[in-house]
C-alpha cells in the first residue's frame, strides 16, 4: 500500500487538518498520488474518490471496495470537521457555507451539504449538515503544455474558453496557463473569486505563477475582471468558470479594451454547433474542450 509522501503531507497539509482527528488518523495508507476527494456522510461508510474509482476504508487503514468493511463516518465526526473548517466560527463562513463549500488554503476545497433555509428564494444558510466533501487541489507543471501553443496567436494571446465535465481539471491547466504566460513576459491578472486558482494566504500563493501575475482573490468575478482592468493594465485576464450575464458583459467590455481573457466553463456533451454558440453567448476567440 501507497503512503502519503512527505511532499504530498506538505501540500495538503491545510487540507488534511481540516479533516476529524478520528476520521484523519485512517488516511496514512492512502495511495495519495491518486486521491482526488475524501468524503464524509453521516451515518454513512468513509469514502474516498481517487483516479481509479471510489474505494472505503477499513478500520485498520486499509482500501476497500466493500462499504461494509468500512469506517462508519458519525454526527460527531461532520460537526467537528465543521468545526474545523471554520476554525470553530460557523458565522464568521456563512456567506460561504450558503454558497456550498469553503475554501482552506492551498487551493483546497471542502464543500458541504445538509438541510438547507430558504429566505425570500434564496439559501440563507446550511443547518445540520450532512456531508463533507474535501476536495485535494494539486499544481501540476507542464498541464497546460498540449494547449499554449494554440493560446497564442503570433505574439497575441487568443481569448480561449476551457470546457469540460467537472473534476477533469479545468483549473488545474488555468493555473499552469497562467504560469506559463507570465514565464513568457505577459503580464497576468487572476481573478480569483473561489480562492482556487492562486490560494493566496496572506497575500503569498502557494503555487508557482512566474514573475508577472497580478491576483484578485474573494471578488465577484465580473467585478474583479474589470477592477483588474483598471488597475493592472495586464496583457491577459484569466478566472475561472463563468456562467452569468454580467460575466459575459466583462468579457465583452475588456475586448474592446484590447485585453485578452482565458476562463472556464461546466459542461458536458454539445450538440453539432453548440461550441460555436457557446463562443458566441461567453464572447471568446476559441473554445477548447
Amino acid at each position: 500500500m501507497l503512503t502519503l509522501a512527505k511532499e504530498e503531507l506538505i501540500s495538503g497539509q491545510d487540507l488534511f487538518s481540516a479533516v476529524p482527528e478520528r476520521i484523519r488518523k485512517y488516511l496514512c495508507g492512502v495511495p495519495a498520488d491518486k486521491l482526488m476527494e475524501i468524503r464524509l456522510r453521516s451515518g454513512v461508510s468513509l469514502s474516498l474518490v481517487c483516479t481509479d474509482g471510489i474505494f472505503y476504508i477499513t478500520h485498520k487503514g486499509r482500501l476497500t471496495e466493500n462499504y461494509r468493511e468500512a469506517v462508519t463516518v458519525t454526527g460527531n465526526d461532520i460537526r467537528r470537521g465543521l468545526e474545523l473548517v471554520t476554525r470553530s466560527s460557523v458565522y464568521a463562513f456563512e456567506n460561504e457555507i450558503k454558497n456550498g463549500y469553503v475554501t482552506l488554503a492551498g487551493g483546497h476545497r471542502v464543500g458541504i451539504s445538509g438541510d438547507a433555509v430558504i429566505d425570500e428564494g434564496k439559501i440563507s444558510h446550511i443547518r445540520s449538515v450532512q456531508s463533507l466533501n474535501y476536495r485535494f487541489a494539486r499544481e501540476v507543471i507542464g498541464a497546460a503544455d498540449c494547449v499554449i501553443d494554440r493560446i497564442f496567436d503570433g505574439k497575441k494571446i487568443k481569448n480561449t474558453l476551457i470546457v469540460s465535465p467537472p473534476m477533469c481539471g479545468k483549473t488545474t491547466m488555468l493555473r499552469d496557463i497562467a504560469r506559463q504566460l507570465s514565464q513568457r513576459g505577459k503580464k497576468v491578472s487572476i481573478v480569483d473569486e473561489r480562492g482556487e486558482i492562486a490560494a493566496l494566504s496572506f497575500g503569498a500563493s502557494p503555487f508557482e505563477l512566474g514573475a508577472n501575475c497580478d491576483v484578485l482573490a474573494n471578488v465577484n468575478k465580473a467585478d474583479g475582471m474589470l477592477l483588474m482592468l483598471r488597475a493592472m493594465s495586464p496583457d491577459v485576464i484569466i478566472t475561472d468558470e463563468i456562467g452569468d450575464e454580467r460575466d459575459f458583459a466583462a468579457i465583452s467590455e475588456i475586448k474592446k479594451r484590447g485585453v485578452s481573457v482565458i476562463t472556464t466553463l461546466h459542461g458536458m456533451d454539445f450538440a453539432e454547433g453548440g461550441f460555436e454558440e457557446i463562443i458566441r453567448i461567453c464572447g471568446v476567440g476559441q473554445c477548447l474542450s
